[in-house]
């Protein structure tokens, strides 16, 4: 039960609507950082329409947002501030002041990765010190939800890529053999009765594993309660996506030699990248809802069962 202060608390800032102190305050704090973080943020959101490492940009904000608006009964039951986080908040500033000097001698790809990490920091520590302790307490995953903003260096992101290749590869190899469709591999290259296919960097699905990703961790967190559940879901991401890239080759191998050859080149190998990602999306529904199955009724439910 909420205690009289906590009551009284929640009727003053029902009676000042959004503009509480402490939203004046995140306001504040949050515009403060987006103009210190302007650059690097303004190369990420205008890269975000065509490179595929600043895709997230688009998409983790906003869900980040819609959770806290979703979960803000529990988030904002008691709010206080808490001037640590402003220590914080400047540390994180003044790191990037910092990085800013050493920007000529870095991988300018590495620049970006810091730069919106510190300022997915300065975010955090802004609704630290608006709302406090418990509410960030509260709030952990769709606050930590918010690193998940920062790029992956050009180097290391090059090796996601390179692994989604060889394992695509791989499961297409499996698919031709269920099949019974003659052919033969040679790494990335598949060599098809009538055609050829190499599986290109473009094809290995970075952006569409990525939103798959972010997709199952939202889920995963919006409707499996135990940490063990959660954990297996992220594990099995990494085989579905891999899976998904491999039937859209297959799909689009097959219908070339055996339909007609402009599903090679044409608008379902261009754009068509959505309705095998409907399919992926299928199967982590499928995913979650079995682990929902494996976890049972809440505790309570139970009980109320048993009484």
């Amino acid at each position: 039960m909420p205690t009289e202060s906590q009551t009284q608390m929640r009727e003053a800032q029902s009676g000042q609507g959004w503009l509480t102190p402490q939203n004046i305050w995140f306001g504040s704090l949050f515009a403060l950082a987006t103009i210190v973080f302007i650059k690097p943020l303004a190369v990420v959101v205008r890269g975000s329409f065509s490179a595929d490492q600043y895709s997230q940009m688009l998409v983790i904000p906003p869900l980040s947002a819609a959770l806290i608006y979703l979960e803000q009964k529990s988030i904002f039951v008691q709010v206080s501030f808490a001037r640590l986080a402003a220590v914080f908040f400047a540390v994180f500033i003044a790191v990037f002041a910092g990085l800013s000097f050493l920007k000529g001698s870095m991988d300018p790809s590495i620049y970006i990765s810091l730069s919106i990490l510190l300022f997915s920091g300065c975010c955090i520590a802004a609704f630290w010190f608006s709302y406090g302790r418990k509410a960030v307490w509260a709030g952990l995953f769709p606050l930590g939800f918010l690193v998940l903003m920062t790029p992956v260096p050009d180097a290391w992101r090059q090796r996601v890529i390179v692994f989604l290749q060889y394992g695509s590869a791989v499961v297409t190899d499996w698919f031709f053999s269920a099949a019974n469709i003659p052919f033969s591999r040679d790494g990335v290259i598949i060599v098809l009765p009538s055609v050829t296919i190499e599986i290109a960097q473009e094809c290995s699905g970075i952006r569409s594993s990525v939103i798959l990703f972010i997709a199952g961790l939202v889920l995963g967190h919006l409707f499996l309660r135990k940490i063990q559940s959660k954990i297996i879901l992220m594990l099995l991401l990494v085989p579905l996506t891999i899976i998904k890239n491999a039937f859209r080759i297959f799909s689009l191998s097959t219908l070339g030699m055996y339909v007609n050859p402009s599903f090679l080149s044409g608008r379902l190998h261009h754009q068509g990248g959505i309705v095998f990602f409907a399919v992926a999306f299928v199967g982590l529904w499928a995913i979650v809802w079995t682990l929902q199955k494996l976890e049972g009724p809440p505790a309570s439910v139970k009980t109320a069962t048993q009484s």
